[in-house]
């Protein structure tokens, strides 16, 4: 009862109040998905990648934001997948290559679905990127998004203190506008480092009928990401990692991350969010081109009583050939 009457609460100050800024999505498994966040991934390796994902935060708290994403991207120019991985790599035994790539481009598809209550926002994105060695270790890349988000806002599903109210009747309004992100990625073969944004194109929601005028603001999103793969003993490598994000009239925030792989077959680790909560992962390779992942997102903010936590899991599929390498994020 807590959550929900907080929750209402919140929705009635932004019907009424007539402005705010439109938040993206939160995500947990950006470090083994980084296409989520920064376009620029896109057709990295040598191989396609596809993910789907699902996101049920707060749990326990009625209507909770609740994400399902589908992310896929594959490189271009070697439709029989035999180019070489966009950065020297390690193959299944670890072998290192030490010839210089080529350059080549990626492209890839971005599907999210995200709802808090009667807010939803459904977005499609089509990414390019284009990938170019600076020297046998190190690759930088440059990608952007381009594509459309359509917000809706339920007022049925409003419960309002007083049943007479004019909003009751509005029902479903929409708008859709259009949806920019762009990115860079440097990365070698222990090292990634990235700068995105995320909403790059600045808009204004307005839902109006005869009973309301709401207002809302699509604003960017920055991300700055940055991780070492340092190798422990025999087939073990430790990763720390740091993401930075930054919102208009938001404060900076960051995560701290810290994972453990063990080959190419399963990894685990903890993440802190600052003031947030505290996460740990989990995943594996449970055959040759799939992949599971799990994560438990642990709340230490004021919504602690109100809440069991969130929850991530995402599965994930690799197209090629049998022989392609081990992928970089499994190494990062």
């Amino acid at each position: 009862m807590f959550g929900q009457t907080t929750l209402w609460a919140v929705m009635g100050v932004l019907v009424v109040g007539a402005s705010f800024a439109q938040q993206v999505p939160h995500y947990s498994q950006y470090l083994q998905n980084h296409f989520l966040i920064n376009p620029a991934v896109a057709g990295i390796e040598s191989y396609a990648d596809a993910r789907v994902g699902y996101r049920q935060q707060w749990g326990g708290l009625e209507d909770a934001p609740r994400t399902f994403y589908l992310t896929a991207h594959l490189p271009l120019g070697n439709p029989d997948f035999t180019i070489e991985p966009a950065s020297p790599r390690y193959r299944f035994t670890r072998e290192r290559y030490s010839s210089q790539p080529d350059a080549h481009a990626g492209m890839g598809l971005t599907v999210v679905r995200d709802q808090t209550g009667p807010w939803t926002r459904f977005s499609l994105g089509v990414s390019g990127a284009y990938h170019y060695p600076i020297n046998e270790e190190w690759q930088v890349s440059a990608g952007l998004t381009a594509g459309l988000s359509q917000h809706t806002l339920d007022f049925d599903q409003l419960r309002l203190a007083n049943p007479q109210d004019p909003l009751v009747s509005s029902g479903r309004l929409s708008v859709i506008r259009p949806d920019l992100n762009a990115g860079v990625w440097v990365y070698s073969t222990d090292f990634f480092g990235g700068f995105s944004v995320n909403q790059l194109w600045p808009s204004t929601l307005s839902f109006k009928n005869s009973s309301s005028n709401w207002q809302g603001k699509v604003v960017p999103h920055f991300f700055l990401t940055a991780g070492y793969r340092l190798p422990l003993v025999e087939d073990w490598d430790f990763t720390p990692s740091i993401l930075l994000k930054k919102a208009p009239s938001a404060p900076l925030s960051w995560d701290l991350n810290l994972k453990i792989s063990y080959s190419s077959d399963w990894w685990f680790g903890a993440s802190y969010r600052q003031l947030e909560s505290f996460t740990a992962f989990f995943g594996a390779k449970v055959a040759q081109q799939l992949r599971v992942n799990y994560t438990y997102e642990y709340p230490i903010s004021s919504l602690q009583v109100a809440t069991r936590g969130s929850h991530e899991i995402t599965l994930g599929v690799t197209l090629g050939s049998r022989s392609h390498y081990t992928s970089s994020r499994t190494f990062w």
